[in-house]
């Protein structure tokens, strides 16, 4: 028999199923990856967005809890000879009255790049054990001085080795073992969906902060109430401030996420 009369080809209607089997298979996988593609980024979103919101509340607590700090002490305790670092502008915050646009907040404090006073020579002079503890000094520096009494800013007008001359005198002589560090002012704010720290930002998709403020009304040093403004709380303000509840927003694409802590102030606590 002819080899070629046995020959057979597909017919139309097997084509069209085999086309359509083809089909259905390539809309199935098509499908799964679509699938697993988005899952994958939402899951992506969600592990930018606790990580946002992990290092933000970090760093906030690392800078909000030292309000105030003098390097020893206590702020209740201690007398604060400079106007620009005491009770009153240790910590300050800027409330929006509109839920959804951000806060911000303001702390001052020593540094915690410390070094000691050897003696004092003279009301003008300082000189300390090192001054590379506390970086570069140069002129012009703010140094807060604090011998667990008092605490006092001087500006720094010259630098001779460890000695160093303040721009005008001291109120008192520190002796030895009082220690010097710098003066250090941290804002934080939300900008361009940025949580900024002195203006750098350190997390994104931060879309919200706010902050109220534990304020202590019967001197027993615990938070008896939160406020959004403590500086209209007559006559205690901001210096009865002993914690602070910070309340940020992330969102990453799709995903949104409240993140929330209570902060108390180190010098402040009981």
């Amino acid at each position: 028999m002819n080899s070629r009369v046995c020959q057979k080809g597909l017919s139309l209607v097997e084509l069209m199923i085999s086309l359509a089997l083809g089909l259905l298979i390539v809309l199935a996988v098509t499908y799964v990856f679509a699938g697993s593609r988005t899952n994958y980024r939402h899951q992506e979103a969600f592990s930018a967005v606790q990580e946002s919101g992990r290092i933000a509340l970090e760093v906030l607590t690392r800078d909000v809890r030292m309000a105030g700090y003098p390097g020893c002490g206590n702020l209740t305790f201690l007398q604060h000879l400079s106007p620009i670092f005491s009770n009153d502008v240790a910590i300050a915050g800027t409330a929006n009255a509109v839920a959804t646009f951000p806060d911000a907040i303001t702390v001052t404090r020593g540094s915690s790049n410390l070094t000691s006073v050897v003696s004092m020579p003279s009301i003008s002079q300082v000189q300390l054990v090192g001054v590379g503890a506390l970086g570069t000094v140069a002129v012009g520096d703010q140094l807060l001085v604090t011998d667990c009494a008092y605490t006092e800013v001087f500006q720094v007008a010259g630098v001779a080795g460890n000695t160093l001359t303040s721009l005008a005198p001291l109120s008192r002589q520190y002796g030895a073992g009082s220690l010097v560090m710098r003066l250090e002012t941290v804002a934080y704010t939300v900008v361009g969906n940025e949580l900024r720290r002195n203006g750098q930002a350190i997390a994104a998709g931060v879309t919200n902060m706010k902050i109220f403020y534990g304020v202590d009304t019967d001197a027993d040093r615990s938070a008896n109430n939160y406020l959004t403004d403590p500086g209209a709380l007559v006559p205690v303000g901001w210096p009865s401030v002993v914690s602070v509840r910070v309340n940020l927003t992330v969102t990453e694409r799709d995903v949104t996420m409240p993140f929330a802590t209570t902060i108390a102030l180190r010098n402040r606590a009981p």
